[in-house]
C-alpha cells in the first residue's frame, strides 16, 4: 500500500514519532576508513572500498530522513528505506505486544530494535531505531487504550 492509497490514515493525529537512528551511517564510514588505511599497500581494492563507502553513505544519510516511525490513536505507521521504501501499517486490533532490545552502545546512543507481535503470533522486527524504549512505552500505552474502547470485556480480563 503506497501513501497515497489511504487518505484516512493521515486525518488520524501522529501521538509519537520516531526515525532511524543516525548510527545507520556509521557502517559506511567504518568502511570508508578501512578503504583509507587500505591506500598504502592494495590503491586499487582501498579505491573501490572508499567509493563503495561513499555511495553506501548517501543512501545511509537519507534513510534516517526518509524513515518514520508513528503511533497515531488506532493504529501504528513504518515507513523505511530508501531509495525503496517499504510501507507497514499495523492497526491496533492485529497487534498482540511490542518489545524492544538495546545492545550495551544502543543503550549509550539511544538506539535499538524493537520487534512487533502480531496476534497471529508473526513478529515483525525493526533494527536501529532511534528512541526504542519510548516508541515501545508509546505504543503499549495505546494498544491498552485502544483494546479498553473497542474491546470491553478485554478491559474485565485485566482487572
Amino acid at each position: 500500500m503506497t501513501e497515497m492509497e489511504n487518505p484516512s490514515r493521515e486525518a488520524e493525529p501522529v501521538l509519537y514519532r520516531t526515525t532511524i537512528h543516525w548510527v545507520a551511517v556509521l557502517g559506511p564510514a567504518m568502511l570508508f576508513a578501512i578503504g583509507l588505511v587500505s591506500v598504502g599497500s592494495r590503491l586499487v581494492a582501498a579505491l573501490v572500498m572508499m567509493g563503495l563507502a561513499v555511495i553506501w553513505g548517501l543512501f545511509s544519510i537519507q534513510n534516517p530522513c526518509a524513515s518514520e516511525f508513528a503511533v497515531r490513536p488506532s493504529r501504528l505507521t513504518i515507513r523505511v528505506g530508501f531509495p525503496l521504501r517499504q510501507f507497514y501499517d499495523f492497526p491496533y486490533s492485529r497487534l498482540a505486544g511490542a518489545e524492544y532490545y538495546q545492545p550495551a552502545l544502543g543503550g549509550i546512543l539511544n538506539f535499538g530494535k524493537i520487534m512487533l507481535i502480531q496476534s497471529s503470533g508473526e513478529v515483525t522486527v525493526f533494527r536501529l531505531v532511534a528512541k526504542p524504549n519510548e516508541l515501545v512505552e508509546r505504543l503499549r500505552r495505546e494498544i491498552i487504550r485502544f483494546r479498553q474502547e473497542n474491546e470491553p470485556d478485554a478491559a474485565d480480563l485485566r482487572s
